[in-house]
Protein backbone atom coordinates (compact mmCIF):
# COMPACT_ATOMS: atom_id res chain seq x y z
CA UNK A 1 0.00 0.00 0.00
CA UNK A 2 1.28 3.31 -0.47
CA UNK A 3 2.85 5.79 2.02
CA UNK A 4 0.81 9.19 1.76
CA UNK A 5 1.49 12.07 3.81
CA UNK A 6 -2.42 12.25 5.80
CA UNK A 7 -3.91 15.13 7.60
CA UNK A 8 -6.96 15.51 9.33
CA UNK A 9 -8.64 17.84 7.08
CA UNK A 10 -7.85 14.98 4.12
CA UNK A 11 -9.04 12.23 6.54
CA UNK A 12 -12.38 14.50 6.90
CA UNK A 13 -12.16 14.76 3.08
CA UNK A 14 -13.06 11.18 2.36
CA UNK A 15 -14.80 10.70 4.96
CA UNK A 16 -17.54 13.21 3.48
CA UNK A 17 -17.05 11.44 0.44
CA UNK A 18 -17.42 7.91 1.53
CA UNK A 19 -20.61 8.91 3.27
CA UNK A 20 -22.03 10.62 0.18
CA UNK A 21 -22.14 7.36 -1.36
CA UNK A 22 -25.22 5.37 -1.54
CA UNK A 23 -25.81 2.71 0.87
CA UNK A 24 -22.98 4.35 3.49
CA UNK A 25 -23.35 2.82 6.20
CA UNK A 26 -21.17 4.70 8.43
CA UNK A 27 -17.39 5.26 8.28
CA UNK A 28 -14.44 3.68 9.88
CA UNK A 29 -10.67 2.99 10.15
CA UNK A 30 -11.00 0.19 7.29
CA UNK A 31 -13.19 2.28 4.82
CA UNK A 32 -11.12 5.26 5.50
CA UNK A 33 -7.94 3.45 4.53
CA UNK A 34 -9.00 2.15 1.69
CA UNK A 35 -10.52 5.47 0.11
CA UNK A 36 -7.05 7.09 1.18
CA UNK A 37 -4.48 4.41 -0.04
CA UNK A 38 -3.34 4.07 3.38
CA UNK A 39 -2.97 1.72 6.53
CA UNK A 40 -6.01 2.06 8.65
CA UNK A 41 -3.65 2.86 11.98
CA UNK A 42 -2.90 5.91 10.15
CA UNK A 43 -6.10 7.74 10.99
CA UNK A 44 -6.04 7.06 14.40
CA UNK A 45 -2.61 8.81 14.56
CA UNK A 46 -4.66 11.81 13.66
CA UNK A 47 -8.03 11.44 15.77
CA UNK A 48 -7.80 9.82 19.12
CA UNK A 49 -10.72 7.72 18.33
CA UNK A 50 -14.11 7.18 16.75
CA UNK A 51 -16.28 9.74 18.43
CA UNK A 52 -13.39 12.42 17.95
CA UNK A 53 -13.79 11.51 14.36
CA UNK A 54 -17.74 11.30 14.09
CA UNK A 55 -17.12 15.23 15.81
CA UNK A 56 -15.12 16.38 13.19
CA UNK A 57 -16.77 14.73 10.23
CA UNK A 58 -20.17 16.21 11.52
CA UNK A 59 -18.28 19.88 12.65
CA UNK A 60 -17.73 19.69 8.75
CA UNK A 61 -21.69 18.89 8.10
CA UNK A 62 -22.35 22.20 9.86
CA UNK A 63 -19.63 24.24 8.15
CA UNK A 64 -20.78 23.21 4.53
CA UNK A 65 -24.54 24.25 6.12
CA UNK A 66 -23.44 27.06 6.26
CA UNK A 67 -21.33 27.74 3.78
CA UNK A 68 -24.75 27.46 1.43
CA UNK A 69 -26.63 30.12 2.95
CA UNK A 70 -27.07 32.75 0.34
CA UNK A 71 -25.49 36.49 1.00
CA UNK A 72 -27.62 39.74 1.48
CA UNK A 73 -30.42 38.07 3.34
CA UNK A 74 -32.64 39.30 6.12
CA UNK A 75 -32.19 37.80 9.66
CA UNK A 76 -35.07 35.28 9.52
CA UNK A 77 -34.37 34.18 5.87
CA UNK A 78 -30.89 33.34 6.66
CA UNK A 79 -32.11 31.14 9.46
CA UNK A 80 -34.62 29.75 7.68
CA UNK A 81 -31.87 29.17 4.53
CA UNK A 82 -29.86 27.46 7.22
CA UNK A 83 -32.20 25.25 8.11
CA UNK A 84 -33.14 23.94 4.64
CA UNK A 85 -29.38 23.34 4.34
CA UNK A 86 -28.98 21.58 7.19
CA UNK A 87 -31.76 19.20 5.94
CA UNK A 88 -29.86 18.90 2.57
CA UNK A 89 -26.91 18.30 3.79
CA UNK A 90 -27.75 16.06 6.36
CA UNK A 91 -29.69 14.08 4.28
CA UNK A 92 -26.71 13.70 1.58
CA UNK A 93 -24.77 12.28 4.47
CA UNK A 94 -27.49 10.43 6.50
CA UNK A 95 -25.16 8.12 8.39
CA UNK A 96 -23.22 11.23 9.87
CA UNK A 97 -26.08 13.27 10.20
CA UNK A 98 -27.86 10.83 11.84
CA UNK A 99 -25.33 10.47 14.52
CA UNK A 100 -24.18 14.49 15.09
CA UNK A 101 -28.04 16.10 15.64
CA UNK A 102 -27.60 15.67 19.27
CA UNK A 103 -24.31 15.78 19.16
CA UNK A 104 -21.89 19.01 20.26
CA UNK A 105 -19.19 18.98 17.53
CA UNK A 106 -16.72 20.80 19.77
CA UNK A 107 -15.30 22.18 16.15
CA UNK A 108 -15.36 25.85 14.27
CA UNK A 109 -17.95 24.78 12.17
CA UNK A 110 -20.92 25.13 15.48
CA UNK A 111 -18.86 27.79 16.68
CA UNK A 112 -19.66 29.63 13.37
CA UNK A 113 -22.94 28.45 13.49
CA UNK A 114 -24.48 29.55 16.49
CA UNK A 115 -22.34 32.58 16.05
CA UNK A 116 -24.26 33.17 13.03
CA UNK A 117 -27.51 32.29 14.82
CA UNK A 118 -26.91 34.60 17.56
CA UNK A 119 -26.38 37.72 15.16
CA UNK A 120 -29.82 37.19 13.36
CA UNK A 121 -31.18 37.35 16.72
CA UNK A 122 -29.88 39.59 18.08
CA UNK A 123 -30.87 41.48 14.61
CA UNK A 124 -34.11 41.31 15.33
CA UNK A 125 -34.78 42.47 18.51
CA UNK A 126 -34.08 39.86 20.88
CA UNK A 127 -32.94 40.81 24.32
CA UNK A 128 -29.03 39.77 25.59
CA UNK A 129 -30.98 38.24 28.54
CA UNK A 130 -33.06 35.96 26.43
CA UNK A 131 -30.89 34.95 23.62
CA UNK A 132 -29.44 32.04 24.86
CA UNK A 133 -33.07 30.09 24.90
CA UNK A 134 -34.28 31.51 21.87
CA UNK A 135 -30.54 30.39 20.09
CA UNK A 136 -31.17 26.92 21.40
CA UNK A 137 -34.70 26.55 20.88
CA UNK A 138 -34.03 27.10 16.87
CA UNK A 139 -30.40 25.20 17.16
CA UNK A 140 -32.15 22.10 18.45
CA UNK A 141 -35.60 22.55 16.59
CA UNK A 142 -33.50 22.46 12.95
CA UNK A 143 -31.03 19.94 13.79
CA UNK A 144 -33.26 17.59 15.77
CA UNK A 145 -35.42 17.53 12.53
CA UNK A 146 -32.84 17.44 10.20
CA UNK A 147 -31.24 14.24 12.11
CA UNK A 148 -34.53 12.75 11.84
CA UNK A 149 -34.32 13.06 8.01
CA UNK A 150 -31.16 11.84 8.31
CA UNK A 151 -32.29 8.85 9.83
CA UNK A 152 -35.37 8.34 7.16
CA UNK A 153 -33.01 8.56 5.06
CA UNK A 154 -30.85 5.32 6.33
CA UNK A 155 -34.06 3.18 6.09
CA UNK A 156 -33.74 0.68 2.91
CA UNK A 157 -36.04 1.87 0.01
CA UNK A 158 -38.77 -0.44 0.87
CA UNK A 159 -39.48 0.62 4.83
CA UNK A 160 -39.63 4.25 3.74
CA UNK A 161 -41.98 3.43 1.31
CA UNK A 162 -43.70 1.47 3.62
CA UNK A 163 -43.95 4.38 5.86
CA UNK A 164 -44.65 6.96 3.86
CA UNK A 165 -47.83 5.30 2.60
CA UNK A 166 -48.63 4.63 5.73
CA UNK A 167 -51.49 6.93 6.26
CA UNK A 168 -53.43 6.46 2.78
CA UNK A 169 -52.87 2.80 3.42
CA UNK A 170 -52.90 1.13 7.03
CA UNK A 171 -54.37 4.13 8.65
CA UNK A 172 -57.06 5.26 5.98
CA UNK A 173 -59.04 1.87 7.68
CA UNK A 174 -59.24 3.41 10.95
CA UNK A 175 -62.44 3.12 12.87
CA UNK A 176 -64.17 6.71 13.33
CA UNK A 177 -65.69 5.06 16.65
CA UNK A 178 -62.46 4.07 18.29
CA UNK A 179 -60.13 7.32 16.68
CA UNK A 180 -62.48 10.07 15.54
CA UNK A 181 -60.35 12.36 15.34
CA UNK A 182 -58.37 10.74 13.41
CA UNK A 183 -60.24 9.77 11.28
CA UNK A 184 -61.44 13.13 10.18
CA UNK A 185 -57.86 14.12 9.53
CA UNK A 186 -56.32 10.76 7.95
CA UNK A 187 -56.47 12.49 4.57
CA UNK A 188 -55.05 15.43 5.03
CA UNK A 189 -52.08 13.58 7.39
CA UNK A 190 -51.21 11.53 4.17
CA UNK A 191 -50.82 14.98 2.09
CA UNK A 192 -48.97 16.45 3.97
CA UNK A 193 -45.04 16.93 2.78
CA UNK A 194 -41.54 16.73 4.80
CA UNK A 195 -41.24 19.95 2.98
CA UNK A 196 -44.92 21.19 4.16
CA UNK A 197 -43.37 20.03 7.67
CA UNK A 198 -40.67 21.74 7.66
CA UNK A 199 -41.39 24.84 7.25
CA UNK A 200 -44.65 24.92 9.57
CA UNK A 201 -41.70 24.24 11.65
CA UNK A 202 -39.69 27.40 10.23
CA UNK A 203 -43.12 29.42 10.73
CA UNK A 204 -43.65 28.37 14.46
CA UNK A 205 -40.06 29.29 15.36
CA UNK A 206 -40.09 32.71 13.99
CA UNK A 207 -43.42 32.84 15.64
CA UNK A 208 -41.85 32.26 19.30
CA UNK A 209 -39.22 34.19 18.20
CA UNK A 210 -41.30 36.98 17.29
CA UNK A 211 -43.20 36.91 20.42
CA UNK A 212 -40.08 37.76 22.49
CA UNK A 213 -39.64 40.72 20.49
CA UNK A 214 -42.91 42.02 21.15
CA UNK A 215 -42.96 41.07 24.44
CA UNK A 216 -39.89 43.14 25.13
CA UNK A 217 -41.14 46.01 22.99
CA UNK A 218 -44.24 45.95 25.07
CA UNK A 219 -42.32 45.92 28.39
CA UNK A 220 -39.93 48.87 26.81
CA UNK A 221 -42.70 51.33 26.32
CA UNK A 222 -44.70 50.58 30.01
CA UNK A 223 -41.60 51.37 31.62
CA UNK A 224 -40.90 54.68 29.67
CA UNK A 225 -44.16 55.52 30.79
CA UNK A 226 -43.42 54.36 34.21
Amino acid sequence: MPRRTLSPDAIVDAAIALTARPGASGISGRALGDELGVDRSAIWRHFADQDELLRAVGDRLLRMSLDAVPGGLLPRERMNALARALVRTFSAHPSIGALVAGRTTRGAGELAVVEFTLRALAEVGVPADRIAVQQRMIADAMLGYAGLRASQDLLPPELRRGDAQAWSGVYSAVSPTTHPAVATHVGGLASVSDDDVLEALLAALWTAVSSVVTETQREDRNDGHA
